[in-house]
């Protein structure tokens, strides 16, 4: 792991996972938080922001935290590209209340800190064009931000040191049947950020998932670290398992949080930020050619990769394989100093 401490600003859509990303990179040695920039998508912004701050608290740093973008640039103004997409929409309650897959309040304070007054995408733009060094940035929800700061000011690619984007799908998604949830959420952005220059690594669904499958053991694990990080993560992670279990599982009936001892969840977001603190976590990496599909038919938000060969240069670095037991491993190292 390298020791050399790099400035980083973190983009995300606060629910579950984005929090268990949040925290790892706050409480990484070698990455210096500069900014929280938060966007649509798992929840509002609105909810992100709250969020945001209240896991700035809970490490007890000072950390600005920014209110981005709350809708999509374009997809929401044409409904009918979701009816096109066999979009994943179910919707289930437990005793007359909704159960959403991300908690809209992660239940921690936020120790009176307040959201700056600065746009997230003109905080964006102004950090970066300003920057004396590169700044990396962690991109775990839809891409709006990061593609409008992209738009008002091309120039700020060079500035990124790493884009590290959770995105996508090599071969399935989870939103609909080929798109996975942040780039469904805004195709266009995914397909601008894609396309702009930037050094970009790509956390994709089979990637994450690789490194980053929870079972109730690794949550036991996690939860006897003792520390205040360590509780809530795994209390987070065992309320996660039983809405995913309740919402898709068939004939699934546990009370509100038993979790069944065999059940699974991909915390996306950290494995798709581990290999920032930890390189030697991602352990198949591939340059491609790749776009997103934005035409709002059934392939709408999908990452299309091309391996022909032809004349076209690679643009993104795509994780294919991580190792499970490091990156497990780096979450609980981390988690054990606060």
């Amino acid at each position: 792991m390298s020791e050399l401490k790099r400035n980083m600003i973190i983009d995300c859509d606060t629910g579950t996972d984005d929090a268990v990303a949040v925290l790892g990179l706050l409480l990484a040695d070698n990455i210096d938080v500069i900014g929280i920039t938060s966007v649509h998508g798992n929840l509002s912004v609105e909810e992100a922001v709250q969020n945001n701050l209240s896991l700035v608290n809970l490490v007890g740093m000072d950390v600005p935290v920014y209110a981005g973008c709350p809708n999509s640039l374009t997809s929401g103004l044409f409904p009918g590209r979701l009816q096109n997409t066999l979009c994943q929409t179910i919707r289930k309650e437990y005793n007359g209340e909704p159960v959403r897959i991300h908690e809209p309040s992660l239940g921690l304070p936020t120790g009176g800190r307040t959201v700056e007054k600065e746009h997230a995408v003109s905080y964006l733009v102004r950090t970066l064009r300003e920057a004396e060094e590169p700044i990396d940035v962690c991109a775990v929800g839809p891409l709006t931000n990061i593609a409008c700061a992209l738009t008002m000011a091309p120039d700020i690619a060079g500035k990124i040191g790493t884009l590290y984007i959770m995105g996508g799908g090599i071969y399935i998604g989870n939103r609909t049947p080929v798109g996975e949830a942040n780039f469904v959420d805004d195709a266009e952005a995914a397909a601008k950020v894609l396309l702009s220059g930037a050094n970009l690594l790509i956390g994709p669904i089979e990637g994450n998932e690789a490194g980053s499958t929870y079972t109730l053991q690794d949550v036991e694990e996690i939860e006897a670290i003792g520390t205040e990080t360590a509780k809530f993560v795994g209390a987070l992670i065992r309320r996660f398992m039983w809405r995913c279990d309740y919402l898709w599982k068939p004939g699934f009936d546990l009370p509100p949080y038993t979790v069944d001892p065999g059940t699974s969840c991909c915390i996306h977001d950290w494995a798709a930020v581990a290999p920032a603190i930890d390189p030697l976590t991602a352990t198949d990496i591939r340059k491609e050619v790749c776009r997103v599909d934005c035409s709002g038919g059934m392939a709408d938000g999908q990452m299309v990769i091309d391996r022909r060969g032809y004349y076209l240069e690679p643009n993104a670095s795509i994780v294919y394989d991580m190792d499970e037991k490091r990156c497990k491993n780096l979450l609980k190292s981390l988690l054990a100093k606060k």
